[in-house]
């Protein structure tokens, strides 16, 4: 079977609910350990970047063999909640598809990111400069693990392996948290009198 997935497979029958979505949910600390398996066995150098309690990043790298520019592959490793699914966590292949919880947004990207950089090294590695794997948590609630990640990791380019309909998207909207204070008396907009 392809290696890619094969992960993509494994990955999805891990389960990865968001507990800040679904409270109590198992949250992505053993997706995370799987990952960080995986990316030691084709040779990555591996960090463990604890966010909050059971919920860590997972960045790889690959260096290459002199400085250079680097490129980070980026994806999220948690999903939404399983309501109304009858087995989410079992990975089902039907013409030339794989269902299961987060098969698409986003476990797919993070298996073909991690396999991309696997052919990669197994290609004799890079000449010059490095590949940064950037697996993160909390994507689907308040991006935690994406804040945490560029207060520590840079990179020259970034691929997010985000699902578009394999279309690619140069930008994304983003999100802004903002706090208004008001000061006066509630109305209704309808009668603000």
């Amino acid at each position: 079977m392809d290696k890619a997935i094969q992960l993509l497979k494994d990955l999805i029958a891990v389960d990865s609910i968001n507990p800040s979505l679904v409270p109590g949910a198992a949250g992505e600390a053993a997706v995370a350990r799987m990952i960080a398996e995986a990316m030691r066995g084709i040779g990555l150098t591996v960090e463990i970047q604890e966010i909050a309690p059971g919920r860590p990043n997972v960045v790889g790298t690959l260096n290459g063999k002199a400085p250079g520019r680097s490129l980070m592959f980026c994806g999220h490793i948690d999903t939404v909640g399983v309501t109304g699914m009858k087995a989410p966590f079992e990975p089902v292949e039907k013409d030339g598809r794989i269902y299961g919880r987060g098969s698409q947004d986003m476990k797919s990207g993070v298996a073909a990111m991690i396999d991309a950089t696997r052919v990669i090294a197994e290609s004799g590695g890079l000449a010059a400069g490095s590949i940064v794997v950037a697996c993160v948590v909390d994507e689907e609630h308040a991006s935690i693990g994406a804040d945490a990640l560029v207060a520590r990791w840079r990179a020259d380019g970034a691929v997010v392996t985000e699902p578009t309909d394999l279309q690619v998207a140069i930008a994304h909207k983003g999100f802004e948290w903002v706090e208004i204070e008001t000061e006066g008396r509630a109305a209704h907009g309808s009668r603000p009198r």
